[in-house]
């Protein structure tokens, strides 16, 4: 009897040391992850500032502003088709000089900025005076020339709102 009891309390002892095994590896999984998730912390945090804003509020590259200013003009008249979009990329590259590859991502980053605002002339103030304090007035009277030659470009029914597109973004450049 007294060997099975002995027996009994080792068994016990053993589970009570697996069970506490156990625990210690789940508290320190636990650990591990809170470190990783404070560790995290910075990026889910620029990345809740950034999703909380509208589309043209998250451009930092001023290429990228041009572009979706550029999209913009075009998506006025109508929704662009693939050799509007060909020949915007094509304009757009040699206004910055970058290969034609680069350039139509820009033009597709521009135009899913664009793509958030029900009307593209929502976002021309933003934009425009973001372009005349990071580049100049001189850039932007060159990318309002291609402004106005991918909107002439693009068939549609939307001439006046081209034009006024356009006005709009040489007042608020002061290039008008």
């Amino acid at each position: 009897m007294h060997i099975i009891l002995g027996l009994l309390s080792v068994l016990g002892a053993i589970g009570v040391i697996i069970w506490r095994i156990h625990a210690a590896s789940q508290a320190a999984r636990e650990i591990a992850d809170a470190a990783g998730e404070f560790a995290n912390m910075p990026r889910k945090m620029r990345f809740r500032h950034k999703a909380g804003k509208r589309g043209v509020d998250v451009i930092d590259d001023p290429r990228e502003a041009a572009a979706a200013l550029v999209y913009g003009a075009a998506r006025t008249k109508g929704d662009p088709g693939p050799e509007d979009k060909t020949i915007m990329a094509r304009r757009l590259a040699e206004l910055f000089a970058i290969p034609e590859a680069e350039a139509s991502e820009f033009l597709a980053r521009g135009a899913w900025h664009m793509g958030a605002l029900n009307d593209p002339v929502n976002g021309v103030n933003k934009l425009a005076d973001r372009l005349v304090r990071e580049v100049g007035r001189d850039a932007c009277a060159s990318l309002l020339a291609v402004m106005t030659e991918t909107a002439d470009a693009v068939e549609g029914p939307g001439a006046d709102q081209a034009l006024y597109y356009t006005r709009k973004f040489a007042e608020r450049t002061g290039l008008r």
